[in-house]
């Protein structure tokens, strides 16, 4: 007989991942990914109600979230597309359903970017970086269907709106 998980039993796992973030950063982005690898292999872990959209755009759905960690269900509508950007923070993230293309920038001054490289994202990718920068890219669901994607942050949610450490205008290559 399957075993079930438990809400308590997510609880846990996403405590444990908090926990991992006093450990040394590799040992934290081990664990972030072992926790996305998890949750995207297994979706009915999480409450369906968080990875439903609202509205045009993005919508950022909070899963969990500690003073170490902030894990979000992001839901992006067709069409929407992140500004270049870094973290302050580290930034893991997976992807559930849908597709999305992730475009990669060089810094050439403080305000500017330039792209090096460009993929397209499938369910059951996933990424982790440290805040070692620069670390630029932008994130766009070209697609004609919603996509999500479930991101794990080393920031406290209570302390600041987002991950999002700088933006960066696109210069001609």
């Amino acid at each position: 007989m399957p075993q079930t998980t438990t809400p308590a039993d997510v609880e846990a796992m996403l405590a444990n991942l908090a926990r991992s973030a006093s450990r040394s950063p590799e040992a934290y982005l081990a664990s972030a990914r072992a926790t996305l690898v998890r949750l995207l292999a297994q979706p009915d872990l999480l409450d369906p109600s968080r990875l439903v959209g609202r509205g045009p755009g993005l919508s950022r759905n909070l899963l969990f979230g500690t003073e170490a960690i902030s894990v979000w269900a992001m839901v992006w509508a067709p069409g929407t597309v992140t500004p270049v950007h870094d973290h302050h923070c580290s930034c893991c993230f997976g992807l559930l359903r849908g597709s999305l293309r992730e475009t990669w920038y060089r810094p050439i001054s403080e305000t500017h970017a330039v792209a090096t490289m460009d993929a397209v994202r499938e369910p059951g990718f996933v990424a982790c970086m440290m805040p070692t920068g620069p670390n630029l890219h932008r994130i766009a669901n070209d697609g004609p269907e919603a996509a999500v994607s479930i991101h794990v942050y080393g920031y406290d949610h209570r302390a600041q709106d987002s991950s999002i450490h700088r933006t960066y205008a696109v210069a001609a290559g």
